[in-house]
């Protein structure tokens, strides 16, 4: 059997089905709101301009998986031991349809990753981390657009990403000219005092 994590329970609310009677409930039972996700919508499009300087992008190799999966990781805040299971999962989704993996480089030096799943003509920009040394300058961005890039050359019409309401990914990816579609309210359980 494997170890037992603790966890807290955690769930999101589309404002729009929801009113006060039910939020009061759900903060009467021991829930709080701890935040919001945002649904970014685009049409996919080709960008005139090149790339920052330094930055190249990698769609990744099988053999690269290891690498991937360590960026995600480390740009997450997740531990090294995170690493075999994100390899693994990604193993799987390598060799479906429609899943495709990139690396970004900063001068030669893997510093972020994204990847992202297209089917039935909607690309989902499904995954986008950077290593906290190389944020700043460039990657994400680099990778939103080489992604939507991907969209076009599969004939979506449709691009669909995800993040924190006022992020810096969500921030990026309106300077790509992606609007919001929706916000969800995060829902979290207060822990036991």
């Amino acid at each position: 059997m494997g170890k037992a994590r603790a966890r807290t329970p955690r769930f999101e609310v589309i404002p729009s089905l929801v009113d006060q009677s039910f939020l009061r409930r759900l903060s009467d039972r021991g829930f709080y709101q701890s935040g919001f996700h945002t649904s970014m919508v685009s049409e996919p499009q080709i960008y005139a301009d090149e790339y920052s300087n330094g930055i190249t992008l990698l769609e990744c190799r099988e053999d690269q998986l290891e690498l991937y999966a360590a960026i995600h990781c480390r740009g997450t805040g997740l531990s090294d031991e995170g690493i075999p299971y994100v390899l693994e999962n990604n193993k799987v989704l390598y060799h479906r349809p429609g899943w495709k993996f990139f690396i970004a480089c900063l001068d030669e030096v893997p510093a972020a990753a994204g990847v992202m799943y297209s089917k039935d003509k909607k690309a989902s920009l499904t995954f986008a981390a950077t290593l906290p040394q190389y944020r700043n300058r460039g990657l994400h961005q680099c990778l939103l657009r080489r992604r939507v890039e991907e969209a076009v050359k599969n004939d979506c019409k449709l691009v669909i990403s995800q993040c924190s309401f006022q992020s810096q990914s969500h921030k990026n990816m309106e300077r790509l000219g992606m609007k919001i579609g929706y916000v969800r309210a995060s829902w979290t359980e207060r822990a036991a005092e």
